[in-house]
């Protein structure tokens, strides 16, 4: 009687022993999914702040991965917005990955690393597109000739003709020592 109550304790034991492990098992094949990656910050246009409500869309490439409106914090305009990441959403997400940001239909010029392991504080600033006039070409100026015997370097060094005329002067000086040399003899 001892052996079979050890039997059948040994059976419940084990039958016990293995369903658990075939319940965790299937828990381990299902993990939790990635989470998105997370920026926030302040939304201006034109060095004021975005009115509240205006829509802000981030991308990875060309697939949207998040949408959320602005809203009004302390007379600042910010956002909160979760970028997806790729498997939660074809085409999002991965680590290392460029974010560009629309802010009502504008492509902000800023833009953000995908990483989902810390928040990123990335402030947005647009600036309206104000047209540029078309500058009407200008004349070129036509330079002047040179005029023999001056310089055009930027030292303004002396031309040649005051080096002849420097060695001429040198030669007299010469010639009229060696004449005060002569006439001492």
């Amino acid at each position: 009687m001892r052996i079979l109550k050890f039997v059948s304790g040994a059976a419940l034991a084990a039958a016990l022993l293995l369903g658990s492990l075939a319940s965790a098992g299937g828990a381990l094949a299902q993990s939790p999914p990635e989470p998105p990656s997370r920026f926030a910050g302040s939304v201006t246009i034109d060095g004021q702040p975005a009115p509240a409500g205006t829509a802000i869309e981030a991308r990875v490439g060309t697939a949207s991965c998040g949408v959320t409106t602005v809203f009004l914090q302390g007379g600042q305009a910010r956002y909160v917005i979760d970028v997806a990441s790729a498997a939660a959403q074809t085409g999002c997400g991965t680590p290392g990955a460029a974010v560009t940001f629309i802010v009502g239909g504008t492509p902000a010029p800023q833009t953000g690393t995908w990483r989902n392991y810390e928040l990123a504080q990335l402030d947005l600033a647009l600036t309206a597109a104000t047209p540029t006039p078309a500058a009407s070409p200008s004349p070129t100026p036509t330079p002047r000739p040179p005029v023999a015997g001056t310089s055009t370097t930027a030292a303004e060094a002396p031309s040649a003709w005051w080096l002849v005329a420097m060695a001429g002067l040198g030669m007299l000086g010469f010639a009229g020592m060696g004449w005060a040399a002569s006439r001492r003899d």
